[in-house]
C-alpha cells in the first residue's frame, strides 16, 4: 500500500516535494502501518448502507434537514475491500464533524491497488465503487465528496471513462461521471479547486473537470475557500520562491504575498473567515537542514509575527481559527503541538500524522493505523475512530 500512501502525500504537497528526511521518516511509518494492518482483525461487511455513526465528536453542526430515508443499494465489492484485513485507510476529509469521506486501498495482482471510498452524512452511509485509479476526498462547503480522477488531464486519456464523483446530499446518493474540458484561467463560483498534480476546478453539478492555470505560475496547491468566497493557494514557478496567492473573482485576477523571503514552498493554514493565517515556510535553496519559522497573521496577511522556530522539515500542518489563533504540528525529537496566538505548546498524540480543520474541529489520520484522530477543543483532548 506504500505507493498509494505516497500518492496521497504527493496530492497534499504539490508545491514542494518533501525533503529526504521526511520521506525516510514517512517510509518508516508506512512500514509500521503495514505491520499493524497485517495483525488487524476482519470486520464483518455491513448488511445495510444506511447505518448510524456513533462518534464522540461533540455538537453537530451543518445539518439542514434529515437525510433521505430511502435505502441505498450496497456495493458488495466496495464493502469487501473496505472491511478486508489487508486494506488500509490513507485519507479522510470532513465537511462537518458528522459529514466525512475516507479512502481505502487494498493490494491487487500485478503490484496494483484497488481503492474504494466511504461517505457518511449525518448517520447515512454509502461507498464509492472500486477503482484502480484511486480516489481523493474533497470538501465542498459543509459537504464532502469522493472523486476518482483520470491519471492525466489529457482529454484522450482512457481513464476518463472510469472517473467519477460520489456525493451524499439531503436528496440521497449521487454518482456522476467526470467530463473533460479545456484548461482555463477562470472558473465558476460553484467550482471546487483540487490540487492533484495540477490545480483543477471541478463542478459538482455537471461533473466537468478542468485544469486551472494561474498566469506566470507553474504549480499550485493547498487550495482553500474562506467564508468570503476568496480562494487561497500556495503557488510558485518550478524554480522560484513560493507565494501565497488568492483570488476574489474566480481567477480573473490574483493577489499574492511572499510566505518568507528567499524560501521555497511552504505550508499555509487559513481560518474559515480568512482573517487568520498560519504559515510554515519551506527551506532556502541549497539549505537542506536548519530551522524554519512559524508565522502568524490576524489581518489577512497584511502583517506577520514569528511566534516560534523549529528544526526543518519536522514543522508542518499549520491550521488557523477565527479567534486569531492556530496550531502547527512539530514531529521532531520533542514532539509538540504549537499554538500560535494561544500560549504554551501541547503534547499531541504520538501517532498523529497531520492536522486538518473544519471550523474549530481538528482532525488527522493516524500514521500507523486506520484511525482518524479528532479534537473539538483545539487539540487539548483527542478521540479515535475508524472511518468505515
Amino acid at each position: 500500500m506504500s505507493e498509494l500512501k505516497e500518492l496521497s502525500w504527493e496530492i497534499q504537497e504539490t508545491v514542494e516535494p518533501p525533503p529526504f528526511e521526511v520521506l525516510e521518516r514517512r517510509g518508516n511509518r508506512r512500514r509500521h502501518r503495514r505491520q499493524a494492518l497485517t495483525g488487524a482483525g476482519v470486520v464483518g461487511v455491513v448488511a445495510l448502507a444506511v447505518a448510524a455513526a456513533v462518534l464522540p465528536l461533540g455538537n453537530v453542526t451543518g445539518t439542514e434537514k434529515p437525510p433521505a430515508a430511502a435505502p441505498i443499494p450496497v456495493d458488495q465489492a466496495a464493502e469487501k475491500l473496505v472491511h478486508d484485513k489487508k486494506s488500509g485507510a490513507f485519507a479522510v476529509a470532513f465537511g462537518t464533524p458528522t459529514r466525512w469521506a475516507s479512502v481505502w486501498s487494498s493490494p491487487a495482482p500485478g503490484y496494483k491497488y484497488n481503492c474504494a471510498a466511504v461517505l457518511s452524512r449525518d448517520g447515512v452511509r454509502t461507498t464509492a465503487p472500486v477503482r484502480q485509479t484511486g480516489y481523493v476526498v474533497v470538501r465542498d462547503g459543509d459537504e464532502v465528496m469522493a472523486v476518482s480522477m483520470p491519471t492525466s488531464m489529457k482529454g484522450t486519456d482512457p481513464t476518463w471513462s472510469q472517473s467519477l464523483l460520489v456525493r451524499l446530499t439531503d436528496q440521497g446518493r449521487i454518482e456522476k461521471k467526470l467530463r473533460w474540458a479545456r484548461p482555463t484561467t477562470e472558473f465558476g463560483d460553484s467550482d471546487v479547486l483540487i490540487a492533484s498534480g495540477t490545480l483543477r476546478a471541478l463542478d459538482p453539478e455537471t461533473g466537468i473537470l478542468r485544469e486551472v492555470k494561474i498566469p506566470g505560475i507553474d504549480n499550485a496547491g493547498q487550495p482553500f475557500r474562506d467564508s468570503t468566497g476568496r480562494w487561497w493557494v500556495v503557488a510558485a514557478r518550478n524554480s522560484g520562491v513560493a507565494n501565497i496567492y488568492w483570488t476574489d473573482d474566480h481567477g480573473k485576477t490574483w493577489g499574492h504575498s511572499v510566505i518568507s523571503p528567499g524560501r521555497m514552498g511552504g505550508w499555509l493554514g487559513v481560518s474559515p473567515n480568512g482573517n487568520t493565517l498560519v504559515v510554515v515556510p519551506g527551506m532556502k535553496p541549497g539549505q537542506p537542514v536548519g530551522q524554519v519559522p512559524l508565522r502568524l497573521s490576524t489581518d489577512r496577511g497584511a502583517h506577520w509575527t514569528t511566534v516560534a522556530t523549529r528544526d526543518a522539515p519536522y514543522l508542518q500542518s499549520p491550521v488557523a481559527f477565527d479567534n486569531g489563533t492556530g496550531l502547527a504540528l512539530y514531529q521532531g525529537k520533542k514532539r509538540a503541538l504549537l499554538r500560535p496566538g494561544a500560549g504554551k505548546p501541547l503534547t499531541p498524540p504520538t501517532d498523529l500524522g497531520q492536522l486538518e480543520t473544519v471550523g474549530d474541529f481538528v482532525y488527522g489520520m493516524q500514521y500507523n493505523g486506520n484511525n482518524v484522530i479528532t479534537s473539538t477543543n483545539h487539540g487539548k483532548t483527542w478521540n479515535y475512530f475508524v472511518p468505515r
